[in-house]
């Protein structure tokens, strides 16, 4: 959500890719007789331009198309807007700056709902949780298994200065989340830490067993988990209002759940309370 797993040659390639423009998502497929459900201005007329960041499983390019939970939403929103969708890869630090200067109409990748971001950008309705999550060989799922091991996470997340002042524990920081799993793999470590979207890619062929880190009072983030949104143009409410209201129905009407549980997140994840800011 916040760090990627991909490799560092994979993250080189994609700011090259942003340097050379757009790509597109397929070839149009919207009818001639389609009539949009609010009609919303974009960047460029009959499109709908979006900075992808390659942050699975919230957003991802695969087989020349966009992918990921926050792909599907925006895939359905473009449907019922009768936009096409072109798309370029971008890390999150220029992302954001596309959408600030207008080049791109909406960001995704699993954003946190921030106080800083929303300064700068349009943040949409919370959208899902980034749960804090603890993965391993022995399926640890309380802070009290927890206690006198050695266990890592990554670094920037709010729960990371709470890991560090568990009595009798060494808490390891990690620069990204692919850092984090090659140490516990290596035995370096009898646990690992991350958002739920995270663990479930950095386990894939590994036998761990992920569990959402249950609620102590140690560890705030167990309490108040993320909210993250994707990011609008904040000169063009429209659009983000558009969008709010569809993410909205896919919540009530179970479509967001089963997003989810297809890249493997629990459906508790859809249940994010109030609005929020960190």
């Amino acid at each position: 959500m916040k760090k990627s797993v991909l490799s560092l040659g994979v993250l080189t390639a994609a700011a090259a890719l942003v340097l050379t423009g757009c790509s597109s998502a397929g070839e149009s497929t919207v009818a001639d007789d389609c009539e949009p459900t609010v009609g919303v201005e974009t960047v460029k007329d009959g499109v709908l331009s979006v900075a992808l960041t390659n942050t699975p499983p919230y957003s991802l390019e695969e087989d020349g198309d966009i992918a990921g939970i926050d792909s599907l939403m925006i895939k359905e929103f473009a449907a019922a807007e009768c936009l096409e969708i072109d798309f370029a890869p971008y890390t999150y630090a220029t992302a954001i700056p596309a959408i600030e200067q207008a080049r791109v109409d909406v960001a995704l990748g699993g954003f946190y709902r921030t106080q800083a971001r929303a300064d700068v950008v349009t943040l949409s309705t919370p959208l899902y949780l980034d749960e804090l999550s603890v993965y391993s060989e022995e399926g640890y799922s309380t802070v009290d298994e927890l206690l006198g091991k050695t266990i890592g996470t990554v670094e920037g997340y709010l729960w990371v200065d709470d890991l560090k002042s568990l009595p009798g524990t060494e808490t390891r920081v990690y620069p990204d989340s692919l850092s984090l799993a090659q140490d516990l793999k290596a035995g370096r470590l009898d646990a690992a830490l991350d958002g739920y979207g995270a663990a479930v890619v950095a386990t894939q062929g590994e036998d761990y067993t992920i569990e959402v880190l249950q609620e102590d009072e140690r560890v705030q983030s167990t309490s108040v988990p993320s909210q993250t949104a994707v990011l609008f143009d904040p000169a063009n409410t429209e659009l983000a209002d558009a969008f709010n209201v569809l993410a909205e129905e896919m919540r009530e009407d179970g479509r967001l759940v089963e997003y989810l549980a297809e890249y493997g997140l629990p459906a508790s994840a859809a249940e994010v309370g109030e609005e929020r800011l960190i």
